[in-house]
């Protein structure tokens, strides 16, 4: 089963790589690293590992995006319109 999740917000980590904020939450953890393709709007695909990424916050409250680390990837790797496909 796959799941498709259109790509809101792509920022860099230096020295990690690409982070991309998807349009809802996924429900998974990720810590482990999870199996993707990035979906570019041209119809190609990267396929990479995501870890998520857990923003610090000053207060509690919920999350209503989740992130992941994009391994291997950068910020010009992910053009404006991609989406991020869960293979697993």
């Amino acid at each position: 089963m796959t799941s498709d999740f259109a790509i809101v917000e792509t920022f860099e980590i230096r020295g990690r790589g690409a982070v991309v904020v998807i349009d809802e939450p996924t429900g998974r953890d990720g810590s482990g690293g999870l199996r993707v393709q990035l979906i570019k709007p041209s119809g190609e695909t990267v396929s990479t590992d995501a870890f998520k990424e857990w923003f610090l916050q000053r207060k509690w409250q919920p999350i209503e995006k989740d992130a992941f680390m994009l391994k291997g990837l950068h910020k010009e790797d992910v053009p404006v319109g991609s989406r991020l496909r869960f293979l697993a």
